[in-house]
């Protein structure tokens, strides 16, 4: 039987069909549905991205709130021990003079973590980049956790000074 079947697949095959099927086209999206580009160092969850990416974004989000929490002890030690808290100069010098800190210092410099450098302590201290238009990794104070937040609660949070 199976021979039957795979002796007439190639006849069936020459001969052809005019089958088609009508495809809607797709609608080209206009201005107010796009939503604003967010930088790829952004840890978030993306609808648009595959279940891998996202996966791999997840394990990206862990390390990247392990480096926000050595930034969060280091302000916390420096609030505690001056009385103030530490400008953005002041915790990039404390990470250059610690080798384990370096990576930590090169993703500030290069934007994809950004200090605020608030002297409430109140407020938000520390936070990932695009946070506030895709949501992402914050870091708040006077409790000091660090947390995932929507675009709208950073908005918020930035906006307390």
């Amino acid at each position: 039987m199976w021979r039957l079947v795979l002796l007439m697949l190639p006849a069936l095959a020459a001969c052809g069909c005019n089958f088609t099927i009508n495809v809607p086209k797709k609608s080209t999206p206009t201005t107010a549905d796009t939503t604003p580009t967010v930088d790829d160092r952004n840890t978030n969850y993306r609808a648009d991205q595959s279940a891998l990416r996202n996966a791999k974004r997840a394990g990206e989000r862990l390390a990247q709130m392990t480096d926000f929490q050595a930034v969060q002890l280091f302000i916390f030690e420096y609030e505690l021990n001056n009385n103030r808290m530490p400008t953005v100069a002041e915790v990039q010098q404390s990470l250059k003079s610690q080798a384990d800190t370096q990576h930590i210092l090169k993703k500030i410099e290069e934007g994809v973590i950004i200090l605020t450098g608030t002297a409430n302590k109140n407020s938000l201290w520390a936070y990932e980049v695009d946070a506030d238009k895709a949501g992402g990794i914050v870091c708040l104070g006077p409790s000091g956790s660090i947390r995932r937040a929507t675009a709208d609660e950073v908005k918020q949070y930035m906006a307390i000074r």
